[in-house]
């Protein structure tokens, strides 16, 4: 292992890289001030500020009077949760001070209006003439980490670290929404990377969806297949058991779509990119016995339950028995993120115009999409 990596194990942790963040400045806090372009000279930076009843602010700068000049919220893996970027805007609005975000975030990211976003890696270069050795060797090393990981977030998604997955599923989710699509990236409940991404059911059914959920598997293992899940996804409303039904009936009506042959047939048409290649899976359904017998019985525990906890769905795989879905891998070594973009909503387009029983070629060669690269 090379000192790189062992000096991103530590600035992985957000608490780390802006402690490391004010020791540089504190070494030699000027050019931290030209870039950020303060009023007035640092006099301090401090950092874990408290603020409020349990609220604390990464950094805190503080200008010659001894007053906060500006806010700086540290992000290295983790988006900003609850009311995190409010409670800051409150603290700036208090003490007339700067607001900025200093991140990991890819290109085309949006920023929260009165922010301005530097990268971690540029703030860090900052440091690269100054006369302090101490904070020109230190700055110098910690901005060749996080501008090895940016750069690994516009390539193979097999070849990023796991403080880069959360960013770029970010980035993913930032396009589709750009292409109109719904796309959220969250996280499983093992804490793994995830994505989903919704497009109107063509039924025109209320709270109806055709979506995609992608999850990784590992972010330990960067090699391990990812998993690729398509079909169909009803809010869940006032009546779960409902939602449950129409998921069920809305899938049904898809299933013969969900094959590995028709969804590659058709994705390398609407792109125009092998982007078909990257998936796998024979066996994307459960396949019970007593097939007939076993769907009426979970249509029987669906009713049962009403809006409380119902058990796997026989054939699909699913969630809450409202996303019912195929299941197929994905090579993470084939795609980069914004072949995945493009891989999603072609996707969509597919299973949207199965639901209005198209054949996987039909008129593909008239809508291929653009590229995203």
């Amino acid at each position: 292992m090379t000192a790189h990596h062992f000096l991103g194990r530590v600035l992985i942790h957000e608490v780390d890289t802006a402690s490391l963040l004010a020791f540089v400045a504190r070494r030699d806090p000027e050019p931290l001030c030209r870039i950020l372009r303060l009023r007035e000279p640092i006099r301090e930076v401090r950092v874990e500020v408290p603020f409020g009843k349990r609220n604390r602010l990464d950094l805190v700068v503080y200008g010659e009077g001894g007053h906060p000049t500006a806010v700086l919220e540290v992000k290295v893996a983790a988006t900003e949760h609850g009311d995190q970027l409010t409670r800051y805007q409150e603290f700036a609005d208090q003490h007339g001070a700067a607001m900025f975000l200093i991140d990991l975030e890819l290109p085309g990211s949006k920023v929260p209006p009165g922010w301005t976003r530097f990268s971690l890696a540029e703030v860090f270069e900052c440091w690269a003439d100054s006369l302090d050795d101490t904070a020109r060797v230190f700055s110098t090393a910690i901005a060749e980490v996080f501008r090895g990981w940016q750069e690994q977030g516009v390539g193979s998604l097999a070849g990023i670290s796991a403080a880069m997955y959360p960013v770029v599923m970010r980035s993913i989710a930032t396009g589709l929404a750009s292409d109109g699509r719904r796309a959220f990236a969250s996280a499983t409940s093992a804490g793994q990377p995830a994505l989903v991404a919704y497009a109107p059911h063509p039924s025109g059914i209320e709270g109806a969806h055709l979506c995609v959920n992608l999850r990784c598997q590992d972010k330990s293992q960067s090699d391990k297949s990812w998993v690729y899940r398509i079909g169909v996804h009803v809010d869940k409303g006032h009546d779960r058991a409902d939602a449950r039904r129409t998921a069920h009936r809305l899938a049904a009506e898809l299933e013969p779509a969900l094959n590995l042959a028709d969804l590659t047939t058709a994705l390398e048409a609407i792109t125009n990119k092998p982007l078909g290649s990257t998936l796998s899976g024979a066996n994307p359904m459960k396949q019970p016995r007593n097939r007939e017998d076993r769907l009426r019985n979970w249509l029987t525990e669906v009713d049962a339950a009403g809006n409380g906890r119902v058990g796997r769905h026989p054939v699909f795989h699913h969630d809450d028995g409202r996303r019912l879905t195929a299941q197929f891998y994905l090579g993470p070594e084939l795609v980069t993120g914004a072949d995945l973009r493009e891989l999603i909503d072609s996707t969509l387009r597919y299973l949207a115009r199965a639901c209005q029983g198209e054949q996987p070629d039909a008129g593909a060669t008239q809508d291929v999409r653009p590229s995203h690269n």
